[in-house]
Order: C-alpha cells, then sequence, then structure tokens
C-alpha cells in the first residue's frame, strides 16, 4: 500500500513517493482516489461500516486530545502524520 499524502500538506520539502519500486513488483497500478467521486454510495458506506463495528469485524483506532486547546496541537499531528487512526479532540466529557 502506497499512502500518507496528508503528511507531506504542509512540509518545506514534501518526499517522493516511497516504495515506489513495491508497486513494480506486485504488477500493481496507481490512481488517484478522492471520496468525493463517490458521494452517491455515502449512505451504504455508512450501513456496511455500521454493521461492521457492530458485529466487531471492525475495529476503529481512536486516538484522544483532551480539550479545544489541544486542537491546534492535534491539526499539526495529522500534517506531520504523527497520529495513529482516527485523531480526534473532545471538547466536553
Amino acid at each position: 500500500m502506497l499512502c500518507g499524502r496528508i503528511s507531506q500538506a504542509s512540509a518545506a520539502e514534501p518526499y517522493a513517493v516511497r516504495n515506489l519500486s513495491r508497486l513494480g513488483a506486485v504488477h500493481g497500478r496507481m490512481q488517484g482516489f478522492l471520496v468525493f467521486d463517490y458521494r452517491e454510495r455515502y449512505d451504504e458506506a455508512r450501513a456496511w461500516l455500521a454493521a461492521r463495528l457492530r458485529d466487531g469485524s471492525l475495529r476503529q483506532k481512536l486516538q484522544v486530545l483532551e480539550g479545544l486547546a489541544q486542537a491546534p496541537v492535534g491539526l499539526g499531528m495529522l500534517f506531520r502524520g504523527e497520529n495513529m487512526g482516527k485523531l480526534v479532540v473532545r471538547v466536553a466529557p
């Protein structure tokens, strides 16, 4: 898998695609993906994901920062690729 573009969005010197040789080794192809291209299937996706969360076959990695004051910290973490899973800021208990 090749991913991680968001961590390079504000980098002074973004790095090139890593492990590109892996793509060739497995006869893969590279294609851009925008979630907005599939907006007509959002309801289907939500139902599918919700069912997997309920039955336990899909587990969410969640990293929680406490308090609104941590929002800038969290944003920096996102752009530096320092978070694992979904990063959220809890503003109320």
